[in-house]
């Protein structure tokens, strides 16, 4: 039987029950919810039972916070609009039930939108997105950005101009992340505007939020003693970091490759070990041919000890349920250090393979990163047929132990 759902011995009728949890009986009013569903039908019952009880458990969890005057007369309010009364005449009713009670008449200002507060609104923004037809990524997106806002700015009121700018420097916002804040935060004042206030809001307090200009001086590339210093300074942070050094240092792999190797796909291609590349940029198991592209000499003991210790499946321990969460999990590690990002890695390897006194052809270079060919079938068709052995003299010019670079302009 599914949760919350019983049969009665004298009812046709599936019934049901949620037992109130005792911290909160008292303001709810009540110690259980127990009612008919009106049906014989146990999959309508069920999902009747799963709306009551999502229902049911918000206004339990709203019991349990510190906004409940809030929520219960935001509740009231609904109740009277949909009788059709006017925005006097609940305002009387307030003045004439609330005015004795200075926090439920505190709600009152606030769930009347009299006193804005930026986080009552946030979820209903986000479905207005949906609707509008933002990706789930994008408004996870916004979620998180916006969430940072409404935190820092409580109330409509506090958001000026002056605050943006200084919240802007004490944050050190800048760049992308510069950009999007500006972006999102103006589209939250739009719908504001439009759905809830009925009246144009002011989004020039952003300008706080220009962006800055960029910093075109050549900082990407890393040294064969950056590299090696990095192994060693950072051994505090643990094996995880080390190893995750290796494996972008020595394949050039953007972060979503590498972090979403399986242990199965630690091959041998004519007794060449080889990784087996599923993942990538525009680079999917279910629509794609993977990668197969050798292992450098330098990794193979590091594979051989995480692909034994695997716990679940992958050749890096990382959290994520999802190829991009897995990514975004590896830059964020790699990231927190401080004192590299792992996009370096690819740089630098790719410009020490141009750089090579091997000689090492294009086709070769772009087949081991993974580099994005565009829109040139010829070479696509060309770099298609490329073995794993054509590859290995490339893998090995991977040397951070001789390589030197100094940017110079």
């Amino acid at each position: 039987m599914p949760k919350y759902l019983y049969k009665r011995d004298n009812s046709p009728h599936y019934w049901f029950e949620l037992k109130i949890p005792q911290d909160v009986q008292v303001r709810l009013g009540m110690t259980r919810v127990r009612k008919s569903t009106h049906t014989d039908s146990l999959k309508k019952a069920t999902r009747i039972a799963n709306i009551w009880a999502e229902e049911i458990w918000a206004n339990i969890e709203a019991a349990r916070g510190p906004d409940w005057d809030f929520h219960v007369v935001k509740a009231g309010m609904k109740d009277l609009q949909g009788k059709g009364l006017t925005a006097d005449e609940i305002d009387d009713i307030a003045l004439d039930v609330l005015s004795d009670d200075e926090k439920k008449y505190d709600a009152y200002y606030r769930a009347s939108n009299k006193v804005v507060v930026l986080g009552d609104h946030l979820e209903d923004y986000l479905k207005w997105c949906s609707d509008k037809g933002n990706s789930a990524k994008t408004l996870e997106t916004k979620k998180v950005m916006l969430g940072q806002f409404v935190n820092r700015f409580r109330e409509l009121d506090d958001v000026t101009e002056y605050n943006v700018k200084r919240w802007a420097s004490e944050r050190d916002i800048k760049g992308a992340t510069q950009r999007s804040i500006k972006s999102f935060s103006t589209d939250f004042f739009r719908y504001l505007g439009q759905e809830v206030l009925f009246r144009k809001l002011d989004a020039g307090v952003f300008d706080g939020l220009a962006t800055k200009p960029v910093n075109n001086k050549h900082k990407e590339v890393i040294s064969g003693e950056a590299f090696k210093n990095l192994l060693q300074s950072n051994s505090g942070a643990g094996q995880l970091y080390k190893d995750a050094i290796m494996l972008l240092g020595y394949t050039g792999r953007r972060c979503i490759a590498i972090a979403n190797i399986r242990c199965e796909d630690v091959i041998t291609v004519n007794d060449i070990r080889c990784f087996r590349i599923k993942t990538d940029k525009n680079l999917r198991p279910d629509t794609h041919k993977p990668h197969i592209v050798p292992i450098h000499p330098k990794l193979h003991s590091t594979v051989d000890r995480l692909v034994k210790d695997s716990k679940d499946g992958f050749v890096l321990p990382l959290r994520g349920d999802t190829p991009e969460r897995r990514s975004n999990a590896l830059q964020a590690f790699i990231s927190g250090a401080g004192e590299v990002t792992s996009h370096q890695f690819r740089t630098s390897v790719i410009t020490m393979l141009h750089n090579s006194p091997e000689g090492i052809p294009d086709k070769a270079i772009y087949s081991i990163v993974g580099h994005s060919l565009g829109k040139d079938a010829h070479m696509k068709n060309y770099m298609a047929g490329l073995k794993p052995q054509a590859l290995i003299k490339a893998v090995e010019a991977i040397d951070w132990d001789t390589w030197e670079w100094q940017w110079r302009s």
